[in-house]
């Protein structure tokens, strides 16, 4: 198990310097990363709903759009940047447009969708809708004949 560990971490570690080196390669002119990035998301479920949380820290919440359509919930804004700097050693924090679209499956209140922005994280809460069991009668339909 400690092997599997540790060839986990290794890869994690690789994956995070790949992510480093391509994102210093994909700089536009002002320095600044590429204008649509997607912002970390986690989605979890409760016994009653289902969380999204995004990470988007510095954000003004009327900047931030959230709409959820065809099962189908987005997240949408744009981080400014407003720092000048007169060279740059390091570059991970992302700017500009941004979005997060995550594909929800089941029912839920539209009506009671609620959005939460603190601390540089937005939580939306979907509440579950429990599906309504019918009971369906079963007509009798014999014709009263022998089917032999």
């Amino acid at each position: 198990m400690a092997r599997y560990k540790d060839s986990f971490e290794e890869l994690l570690g690789f994956s995070r310097s790949m992510d480093r080196m391509l994102s210093s390669l994909l700089l536009v002119d002002n320095g600044q990363m590429p204008s649509l990035w997607r912002p970390p998301t986690d989605v979890y479920e409760t016994q009653d709903s289902v969380v999204i949380l995004v990470e988007i820290a510095g954000m003004d919440p009327d900047k931030i759009q959230v709409e959820f359509s065809d099962r189908i919930l987005r997240v949408r804004g744009r981080r400014e940047d407003k720092l000048r700097r007169a060279a740059a050693h390091c570059l991970e924090v992302q700017y500009g447009e941004f979005t997060s679209e995550v594909f929800l499956p089941g029912e839920y209140d539209l009506d009671a969708i609620d959005a939460e922005y603190k601390d540089g994280f937005l939580t939306i809460t979907l509440l579950k809708t429990r599906p309504e069991t019918r009971l369906i009668a079963v007509q009798n339909k014999t014709t009263g004949e022998d089917e032999n």
